[in-house]
């Protein structure tokens, strides 16, 4: 047991150096003799080959050696495999993470930025709204006055015509009376206060009435009286198509307020539920960028750690990748020192007399 603890020992020292294939077994051995821990194991070796050791034993140990790393070489092949698909996987897996956090900070931006251009518009559209309704209320009072003032301008000529239509006929009546033959004294009080009601109007449709009436304030005729009640019943005709064409004029403009008015208050009502819309749209944009910010901000954070964590995974996996082809390189080293130190014990050294030679050669 000792002896092949012995001989594995000096293979070990052998696989630590480097040989090319142009080395002949003297400088084999000059290079294992290099190492103190190597001189002292060709030492022994020499010593129990002396003895009589069979050299066979180091071949068989050379033999298991070489199987040994192949078997070494196998695993580690079989574990790179199944840790570069890992790798490929976790990393396929970052990168497609990494889109994801892209796309959605893409999608977020233009949210956000369409959104902020949303709010900007819907905020200038309400101050045009809220200038419209002022207009239109504006417009509203002044239409109204309008209105009001031309309802009550018919108020006031309707019960003019009225009271001049009673004058007219209060007129009638009393020259009817003095053509009846009642004597003028007798109706000059309600004379003098037709004349005076009729001269108040100051219508230039009264004068030759008046100027009639007067005349026959001093002398009464048959035949003034005649003109007097045909001018009394033409003035009176005028005063009513006058009267009938006002009114037709009220009614028109009644009619014509009554259309704008109603046009006005739908526009009114339309301006008040479309800012009330606007406004509220404003609140929610509003809404809608913060909310945009604040997971743009999160999306941003999810992209650097997965970035980060890619590019962890990347340098593991790429010294990983470095460990395994040092690993197998110097597996191949090793290799290649245990074949030249068989062929050496094969083809060079098939007795312990030619090892003692060269030792004593050598060193």
């Amino acid at each position: 047991m000792a002896r092949s603890l012995t001989i594995l020992a000096i293979v070990f020292a052998v696989a630590t150096a480097r040989v090319t294939k142009s080395e002949s077994p003297k400088e084999i051995l000059a290079q294992v003799n290099k190492d103190s821990f190597g001189n002292s194991i060709l030492s022994v070796l020499q010593l129990q080959l002396a003895t009589g050791g069979p050299v066979g034993e180091i071949q068989i140990l050379l033999n298991n050696i070489a199987s040994q790393l192949n078997g070494d070489q196998k695993k580690a092949d079989k574990v790179h495999e199944s840790d570069t698909v890992a790798f490929e996987k976790i990393i396929a897996d970052l990168e497609q993470e990494i889109a994801y956090h892209q796309s959605q900070i893409a999608a977020l931006s233009n949210l956000r930025d369409s959104t902020t251009e949303a709010l900007g518009e819907a905020e200038q559209e309400v101050r045009v709204v809220t200038s419209d309704i002022a207009n239109n209320e504006k417009s509203f009072a002044d239409e109204s006055a309008t209105r009001q003032s031309q309802h009550e301008t018919w108020v006031r000529k309707d019960a003019e015509h009225v009271d001049q239509m009673d004058a007219i006929d209060e007129a009638s009546k009393i020259v009817q009376h003095l053509q009846a033959g009642v004597a003028f004294a007798q109706l000059k009080s309600r004379f003098e206060k037709v004349q005076a009601k009729l001269m108040e109007s100051k219508h230039a449709l009264f004068k030759p009435l008046i100027n009639a009436l007067t005349q026959l304030a001093s002398k009464v005729d048959n035949k003034s009286i005649i003109k007097i009640l045909e001018l009394l019943a033409q003035i009176r005709q005028q005063l009513v198509a006058s009267r009938a064409s006002l009114l037709a004029t009220e009614e028109r403009q009644a009619a014509n307020w009554e259309v704008q008015s109603s046009h006005l208050q739908e526009e009114h009502k339309r301006l008040v539920e479309r800012k009330a819309f606007l406004e509220n749209s404003i609140v929610q944009f509003k809404v809608t960028i913060q909310e945009a910010v604040e997971d743009l901000e999160d999306q941003t954070l999810f992209l650097e750690d997965a970035e980060d964590s890619l590019a962890i995974q990347q340098r593991w996996a790429a010294e990983q990748e470095a460990q395994y082809e040092s690993q197998t390189f110097e597996r191949e080293q090793h290799l290649e020192v245990v074949e030249r130190l068989q062929e050496v014990l094969t083809q060079k050294l098939s007795a312990a007399s030619e090892f003692l030679q060269i030792r004593e050669e050598v060193f």
